[in-house]
């Protein structure tokens, strides 16, 4: 069972994924950035699953910038996943402002993630 955990959408965000990659470095799975054509990018920490085969995904919800890699918050938290040899997917999405829930997206996500293996099935 995943869950999506969403973590803020402005600065203190930031500093709470550091401190969550400095932290729990060990137990993080990937990172995975999911841009959009003309939106901002959402980031997604994938922990590994845990008891109970329950994983926590962090969410930073379209709180990123990329604009080619040039973005100040991409280039943070890129950095960050590579100082700890944290393995980064990338690719392009829907735009979370298609759906009408935020809980529409994540459904969305979490079939996209499964169909390309980024997260286990549902068991």
């Amino acid at each position: 069972m995943q869950k999506f955990i969403t973590m803020g959408e402005g600065h203190g965000d930031l500093f709470e994924l550091e401190a969550l990659i400095s932290n729990n470095h060990g137990r993080i799975d990937k990172g995975i950035f999911l841009h959009t054509e003309k939106g901002l990018s959402t980031f997604l920490l994938v922990m590994t699953p845990v008891r109970g085969n329950f994983q926590a995904i962090y969410t930073i919800y379209r709180g990123i910038l990329h604009k080619s890699g040039t973005g100040q918050k991409y280039k943070m938290i890129d950095g960050w996943c590579r100082e700890h040899d944290i393995p980064i997917v990338e690719f392009s999405t829907r735009d979370p402002k298609d759906f009408h829930e935020k809980d529409q997206f994540y459904q969305y996500i979490t079939g996209v993630l499964r169909l390309n293996h980024l997260i286990p099935p549902l068991t």
